[in-house]
């Protein structure tokens, strides 16, 4: 029994969809959108760190071990409050004069996840600049983002009703249903935006603190 219901729901969808693409049947194709701005709670940092020499002042100089370095960074993250479980190593090694064993600096980056741009302001405060070669902000993300583009796209189809029932009452004309809802999100993806940006502080982040989304759908519907 479920089984007919079923193919005959499909049957009938099937006979209006046919019976509105012919000519007998008149439709309304209006189009709808939304914007969501949501808020980042998981945002993705990489240090860059590199070996390099200290000078003394008797004119020695002695090579700074990126042992050194990164136990300072991995310091500085846990004072700002991101736990170690937050921190891995994203990339290892130097390829810049490779050839030169003589003066061969180690390098390493550590890539950290935090929930909030206030956790990226203590660290670049805390943060020794001596060994550090970079600072960027390589992912933002939300962790209900699932729901967010639900809620996005709900908001786009409320959109495009509205504006399909103010043209059928201004025509006076009866607003039946749709019968074709096509989804014309054409969105690039929001992370690589955000890929390889500096971090700076200042008025230039106001920008970053939000993710901003846009859904948009193209629906015709039936009407009389």
């Amino acid at each position: 029994m479920k089984k007919r219901f079923i193919l005959l729901a499909m049957l009938l969808l099937s006979v209006i969809a046919g019976h509105a693409e012919g000519a007998d049947t008149p439709v309304i194709e209006v189009t709808g959108s939304a914007t969501m701005n949501i808020i980042p709670d998981r945002i993705t940092i990489e240090i860059g760190m590199e070996e390099y020499y200290k000078h003394k002042a008797s004119g020695d100089s002695t090579i700074v071990k990126l042992y050194d370095i990164e136990k300072d960074v991995r310091k500085t993250l846990r004072e700002a409050g991101v736990p170690d479980s937050m921190i891995v190593v994203s990339e290892l090694g130097n390829y810049r004069n490779r050839d030169m064993s003589s003066t061969f600096l180690m390098a390493k980056r550590l890539s950290a996840t935090v929930s909030d741009f206030d956790h990226i302001e203590r660290i670049s405060d805390r943060l020794d600049r001596k060994g550090i070669v970079c600072f960027n902000i390589t992912k933002i993300d939300n962790s209900d983002m699932g729901q967010y583009n639900r809620q996005g796209l709900k908001a786009a189809l409320d959109a495009a009703r509205q504006k399909a029932e103010f043209i059928a009452e201004n025509e006076g004309l009866k607003l039946l249903m749709p019968y074709e809802i096509v989804e014309t999100t054409n969105e690039p993806s929001m992370y690589s935006a955000f890929s390889n940006v500096a971090y700076d502080g200042g008025s230039g982040m106001e920008n970053m603190r939000r993710i901003v989304r846009r859904y948009s759908v193209k629906v015709r519907y039936l009407f009389q």
